[in-house]
């Protein structure tokens, strides 16, 4: 089931796409959240949630964007703050299947593309079973100041490579955050763990792990 042809980057994005979404997790990560508005705004915690839910899908597609602008710190503070109160390595397991998916795509150039600070993602790979350097590239807003769907850190990315838009594929569990920007610069897009057919995504796939089918 080859179908994606002439792809030799592969483009990942983290929570979320290189392990199953978990609500547990994604609670972790909003209440760290709430914690950085409270910490700068001395909002309570019902205000922080409040003034969180009028902006975030509303003004800002991005929750890290959302907290930053709320909180009056620039998009890469508010990620730093928000992952040093959660641990993301405490919702996550050696997963054999993704070990053995990277073995099978060991051909490929691999880039991490996530929302979170590089540092915390290093730490929770090898807990996922991946040794860190199997990414030859991490981007996040502590390299390019802006957190996705912002395209610059797509556009960094192709200026990395110096390969044809079309060479890349962006691996990621949302739909307009994740894909979008990579599809409107070229990119070839997949979205995983889903079951309904993302607008942007040229592939979709119920698990990251059945991705091997479209490319080897």
């Amino acid at each position: 089931m080859n179908t994606l042809t002439g792809i030799k980057v592969l483009v990942w994005d983290f929570d979320g796409t290189l392990f199953k979404p978990n609500q547990g997790f994604f609670n972790a990560v909003r209440e760290a959240e709430f914690k950085v508005l409270m910490n700068h705004k001395s909002w309570t915690r019902e205000q922080s949630e409040e003034e969180f839910q009028k902006v975030y899908k509303v003004v800002y597609p991005s929750a890290t964007q959302t907290i930053g602008n709320l909180a009056g710190i620039t998009t890469s503070q508010a990620a730093l703050e928000m992952e040093n109160l959660f641990d993301r390595r405490n919702f996550v397991a050696k997963d054999e299947k993704l070990i053995e998916l990277f073995s099978k795509l060991k051909n490929y150039r691999h880039i991490m593309f996530g929302n979170g600070i590089i540092a915390k993602h290093k730490e929770t790979l090898p807990v996922l079973g991946i040794p860190p350097e199997t990414f030859e590239l991490y981007v996040t807003s502590e390299v390019v100041g802006k957190t996705k769907p912002s395209p610059d850190g797509f556009q960094y990315i192709l200026d990395y490579t110096k390969l044809a838009p079309n060479q890349h594929l962006m691996i990621g569990d949302r739909d307009l955050v994740d894909l979008a920007p990579a599809q409107a610069l070229g990119m070839h897009t997949c979205l995983v763990w889903s079951d309904k057919p993302g607008k942007h995504a040229d592939i979709t796939i119920p698990t990251t792990y059945d991705l091997q089918q479209y490319l080897l």
